[in-house]
Formats: C-alpha cells, structure tokens, sequence
C-alpha cells in the first residue's frame, strides 16, 4: 500500500490547550483520513469550537502536534492553514451581503491590475467572476445567479450553500463547517447535507460540528465525541445508534478507546 494511502491526511498528538486556568482541550489524539466525513458532537463547552479554531489557524495548541500529510505543521494564523488547503465556514458565514455569491468568492483574495497597495488598484472583476462560476461548475454547484444576485436576497440555504462552495473552492484539502444547518429548514438542509456528501466522493475531508444528531447518518461516516475538553468516543457511523452517541455525550458511557483504527501508529 502506497504510503499517502495509509498516512493519514490530519493526525493530531497528544493535543492541549488551555485559557489561563481553563484546559479546553485535554491531550487530544485525532487522525482525519482521506475523503473521511466526520461528525464533531458534544455539550457546549466540550472542546468542539476550540478544536476547529486549532485546525483553522486561529488558536495555537498549549502543547502537542498537528502533522498535515504526515510533516509537522504549525496551522496559525488562518491565513497559514488556508494556505495548506485548510479552509472554514462559521456560522457567521463571513459573507458580504451586497456582494454576489460569484463576487464573494474572492473577498480577501482579490485579483487585481497593477502593483502597490490594493486601494490603487484595480479590480478585475470580470475576471473573478468568471473564475468563481467556472469553479461552481467544476464543483458541481448551482447557485441561482450567482453572477447578479446579492447574497443578503438569497435564502438561508443558499447562503450556506454560497459559503461553502466558496471555502471548497479554495480549499484542496479539509474543509471545517460550524453547524452548517443550524436555523435551516427541511429542505434547506437537505440541500446543504447534498452538497456535503457530493463534496466528500471528490475526496475532500470534511470535519462538521453539529447538534442535530439525525444529521450523522446522513454524511458522516465517522462519529467523534467530545466531553469536557476531552475525545471519549470515535465511532464508525454504520456500527453505532443516536442513543449511544448521546450515551457518550451525556456521560453515561465512559471513554471508547480505538473505536476506530489508528492508521498512523507505524508511521
């Protein structure tokens, strides 16, 4: 077997980090695979956000290891990791709403005519446009007017949607989305539940906080569990129910150690 085939693509050592007194994260070893989905659950103030700000660059670890394809990396600041292929969808969005979803692609990436400081530059923004509606193409993504329409006039949904295809489409690598159907309808999240799992088979590694639970089942095929700072289970999706998922939660099931296969432990 190839060695980029067993290496995984995140592996995680022994990670910490703390706020003055406060331990948010407690020697934390986690591998992401390849192409892997992985559904991120626990209480609030489990660790959940803090751990997708460690991957995002936007917190350092207190101590530990974060290896991206097998070589160590530091992720921080933001603009590292995203340079890694690393990219992250908030809740916020971090969209701009009189900006189309084609316009909005490249806010802070912008191409541009000349050289000097970007106020006395000039925009290409046929340009951009066109690389952002090639980039839905590629993707396979349909946004309705994506190239005329402000997103503050698109729905819910398309909004999410907007935000991710956008992080997907710079991100090579692993995608990290906060509760990407939080405040969605039925059908809304049904569309961005799609989009992730079409996402995934072109061999992306998503990581998805969430609290809908049902949702699991729907893209994931991996469960990981924190409690109070600390991972208590990793689960194969298949090979588990709700029930024990909130068992582990709520503490009613204590640490399942190796749920799922250490891919690096001979690397």
């Amino acid at each position: 077997m190839a060695a980029d085939a067993i290496t995984p693509l995140v592996r995680l050592r022994h990670v910490t980090k703390s706020f003055g007194a406060i331990q948010a994260l407690q020697d934390l070893t986690l591998d992401l695979r390849r192409g892997d989905v992985v559904g991120l659950v626990g209480d609030n103030g489990a660790g959940k956000s803090t751990l997708v700000k460690i991957l995002s660059g936007a917190h350092e670890p207190t101590s530990g290891e974060i290896l991206l394809d097998g070589v160590p990396h530091t992720l921080a600041p933001p603009a590292e990791a995203q340079r890694l292929g690393i990219e992250t969808v908030y809740q916020d969005l971090a969209l701009i709403g009189s900006f189309t979803a084609a316009e909005n692609f490249f806010l802070g990436r912008e191409m541009a005519w000349g050289r000097g400081p970007a106020l006395f530059r000039f925009m290409r923004r046929a340009a951009m446009a066109d690389a952002a509606m090639r980039g839905l193409e590629t993707l396979h993504i349909a946004i309705p007017q994506a190239r005329t329409l402000p997103v503050d006039r698109m729905s819910g949904g398309q909004r999410q949607i907007a935000a991710i295809a956008r992080a997907a489409f710079w991100g090579s690598k692993l995608l990290l989305l906060d509760e990407p159907t939080a405040a969605l309808g039925v059908r809304e999240s049904r569309e961005v539940l799609d989009l992730i799992g079409r996402l995934s088979q072109r061999g992306l590694t998503i990581v998805m906080v969430t609290h809908n639970l049902e949702h699991l089942w729907s893209v994931c095929n991996r469960v990981v569990v924190l409690r109070r700072g600390a991972k208590v289970a990793d689960l194969v999706s298949r090979n588990t129910v709700m029930d024990e998922v909130v068992a582990y939660i709520t503490g009613a099931r204590g640490e399942r150690v190796a749920a799922v296969p250490d891919l690096g432990a001979a690397s």
